[in-house]
């Protein structure tokens, strides 16, 4: 579950590469809050503390994704950057891949057979290892951010 926690920052990263500028990372964030409330809202049995984590989850997903349209809204060439990324091959496939490991790890409760699926220890190790490529991409642990390497408009190689 790590992995696919570490996932939608692998996903920023790529897209960081290709567009030749870091992205806000409130994207990042926004992605993980929103992951969190589905998992509240469909995976967790229903009761009072799995809707309130649900709404928080959707409330800090429109937060952050707000404020990342907003940072993206006032850069003049963004929007052509944005329709190239979005319709990359390679970000449709690791952000459908993404979805389908959620949905794949967080199937709705159910006993079965003397077993359940321990969904909260699948959503510790998630959030744990987004947790760890969030911080380790925010204070730029393993490689200067993008627009650090720009050089008269090409990337150099680390």
């Amino acid at each position: 579950m790590a992995l696919v926690g570490f996932l939608p920052v692998a996903i920023g990263r790529y897209v960081e590469v290709n567009r030749g500028r870091s992205i806000d990372t409130t994207l990042l964030l926004a992605a993980f809050f929103f992951s969190i409330s589905g998992i509240a809202m469909f995976a967790v049995p229903g009761s009072p503390l799995a809707s309130g984590v649900g709404t928080a989850g959707l409330a800090l997903s429109v937060l952050f994704g707000g404020s990342f349209v907003r940072h993206e809204l006032r850069l003049a060439s963004s929007h052509d950057r944005w329709r190239t990324a979005v319709t990359d091959p390679t970000v449709v496939v690791g952000v459908g891949t993404w979805i389908l490991l959620l949905v794949t790890a967080f199937p709705q409760t159910v006993a079965t057979g003397g077993s359940v699926t321990n969904v909260y220890v699948h959503f510790v190790g998630y959030a744990l290892g987004f947790m760890t490529a969030y911080v380790a991409h925010e204070w730029e642990l393993f490689e200067d951010r993008v627009e650090k390497r720009v050089d008269t408009g090409q990337l150099r190689s680390s």
